[in-house]
């Protein structure tokens, strides 16, 4: 059995991003990554919904290594996937790409300092049924995302049970279902269901958004007009790169703005959506959260979209508290007004949390649970040795996060080769208080903080907030510290 130097873990986003890394800083490694599924893409592969699009925008959310071209700063599920298809076989990553592999656990043996990797390897969807395979590796890279493909955020809607029509969970959108002149009740305030109102609107009988609190949504252009400009007049790997800069500049004085001038900010964006609004739907109470701008998600609409879809007649939104579901409505809490009939019912209530696929950790024979962990620097898991689990930004483009944790694992690998290192193992000190990695307060990201490592209350197990910062510290900060590096022999302390 040959022995992978990296093994990556999901052919998204991240695996795709980390397999280049990898590759560039040292063409002669032996990587593999291993997809669960039959196709590469991730999230914009398995999602269906109408309208799916990135909820950042493309020139920062495209890999460095491989700039976004097109002239959407918003791009829907089909053109990113796309993107990735040429981005994966533009370094040959491809033919290291090993599909239908879906990660059952990992082992650790201090004693050959590798890992072993148990899959089951098929194509039916029974696992029963599928081969099991074991795969050594020196390094393992969880590149899964930080959402359970399998199973959604159990939906706690009074009376649900009561609703005799069809009820749909985004994350499992029925291709076939037919939505004309149907009415349709979207329960939930956030990107998803954003997104899936103007979607709809236009063939459904009518939408009524169903929220019980707010969001902060923001108009934005689909499209750029200074990217025409910019490549007309300079070369295209210049203009690429300016356009990248300013959407990271952008991106990181917005949300600095609205987190150190919180009322400012405020009175800003409602005034936005007021002027966006029709007459007969107000700001408050429709538009106004009690939470500070970017305590929770931002959600930007291409074009206004949302918005002008509640100019038509065919959408509207209902902000309050759901009493209860009868067979063929929402009816909502002191509200006895806004009786919502319905044909169908979408629970846009979010994702259930799940790191690493679920796959099960074990360090010499016992099982490692890295939900009461914390990650060092934001990637590599307390207490076990070369496992990098990549996790993204909730207040900027994921990929960012994501290739801050593929530097970091590039740097590690060519200190460890220097010294002939064979493992690195963060080790919590003692007086690290916990805290949560993730620190928006959306609700689903609340009731998964059980579900996901943690971050600390001082370098460098502190959560990522601040790309610029994360990246010097991965291209140059200290990757010893609170780190004990195993080299050539096994007892012996780099």
């Amino acid at each position: 059995m040959s022995i992978l130097d990296v093994a990556i873990i999901g052919a998204g986003i991240s695996g795709i991003n980390t397999a280049y890394r990898v590759q560039q800083a040292n063409p002669n490694v032996n990587y593999k990554i291993f997809e669960s599924r039959g196709e590469i893409g991730g999230t914009w592969s398995f999602f269906k919904y109408p309208g799916l699009r990135s909820d950042s925008d493309l020139f920062s959310f495209g890999f460095e290594w491989n700039p976004w071209y097109a002239e959407e700063v918003i791009a829907d599920a089909p053109a990113i996937l796309t993107y990735l298809h040429q981005s994966i076989k533009s370094f040959d990553g491809d033919k290291h790409l090993e599909l239908k592999h879906k990660l059952q656990s990992l082992d650790w043996s201090s004693s050959e300092q590798l890992w072993t990797l148990h899959f089951n390897v098929g194509s039916g969807s029974d696992e029963e049924k599928y081969e099991e395979k074991q795969v050594k590796a020196r390094w393992v890279v969880l590149g899964t995302g930080y959402y359970d493909y399998k199973k959604a955020l159990p939906v706690e809607i009074p009376g649900i049970d009561n609703f005799k029509g069809t009820i749909i969970h985004p994350q499992f959108w029925p291709e076939d279902i037919d939505l004309t002149n149907k009415r349709v009740a979207i329960v939930g305030s956030g990107a998803t269901a954003i997104t899936i109102l103007p979607n709809i609107a236009e063939k459904a009988k009518s939408v009524t958004l169903v929220q019980r609190s707010p969001s902060y949504i923001g108009a934005i252009p689909r499209q750029d007009k200074s990217v025409d400009l910019l490549k007309r007049w300079l070369p295209i790997s210049l203009a690429t790169k300016l356009l990248r800069v300013k959407y990271l500049l952008l991106s990181f004085l917005f949300f600095n703005f609205c987190q150190r001038l919180p009322n400012y900010s405020r009175k800003l964006l409602l005034s936005g959506a007021k002027k966006e609004l029709p007459s007969n739907i107000p700001v408050d109470p429709h538009f106004s959260p009690k939470y500070k701008p970017w305590d929770q998600r931002f959600c930007m609409c291409p074009d206004g979209d949302f918005y002008a879809a509640l100019r038509t007649d065919k959408a509207n939104i209902v902000t309050g508290h759901i009493e209860t579901i009868t067979e063929d409505s929402i009816i909502i809490k002191d509200q006895p007004e806004s009786r919502i009939e319905a044909d169908v019912i979408v629970t846009a209530t979010g994702l259930k949390i799940l790191v690493g696929g679920g796959a099960k950790i074990h360090r010499d024979g016992v099982e490692y649970k890295a939900a009461e962990k914390m990650l060092w620097k934001g990637c590599m898991l307390q207490d076990t040795p070369n496992v990098i689990v990549v996790i993204g930004y909730t207040n900027a483009s994921w990929t960012l996060g994501a290739d801050v944790a593929a530097k970091t694992l590039t740097r590690m690998l060519k200190a460890l080769e220097k010294n002939g290192g064979k493992s690195a193992t963060p080790t919590l000190p003692d007086g690290v208080q916990a805290q949560p990695f993730m620190q928006m307060a959306s609700t689903y990201l609340l009731k998964g903080r059980g579900q996901m490592p943690s971050g600390g209350d001082r370098y460098p197990w502190l959560p990522r907030r601040n790309y610029f910062s994360d990246l010097w510290d991965a291209k140059y900060g200290d990757i010893t510290k609170d780190v004990v590096r195993l080299c050539r022999h096994i007892m012996e302390y780099c």
